[in-house]
């Protein structure tokens, strides 16, 4: 019998309502994250494709706010 493997899924999320501005997330990230004409954080994507994992989560580990978090799923 065969082993049926499911592919992880990595999504963001970003809690616009205690983003603080920073945007070191940008800086790290700019593929997913972004900022809007306030400074405040948006999602590009809430699905990190696996060549940019690493960079999404340490953009959201790096935020003061911490209003960011990358889960695998």
């Amino acid at each position: 019998m065969s082993e049926t493997k499911t592919a992880t899924i990595h999504k963001v999320y970003a809690d616009s309502s205690i983003c603080g501005g920073y945007g070191l997330c940008v800086q790290i990230c700019p593929e997913i994250f972004k900022l809007d004409d306030d400074g405040i954080v948006y999602l590009e994507t809430n699905t990190v494709p696996d060549e940019l994992l690493e960079a999404a989560k340490e953009g959201a580990d790096c935020c003061p706010a911490q209003a960011l978090k990358v889960v695998s799923e």
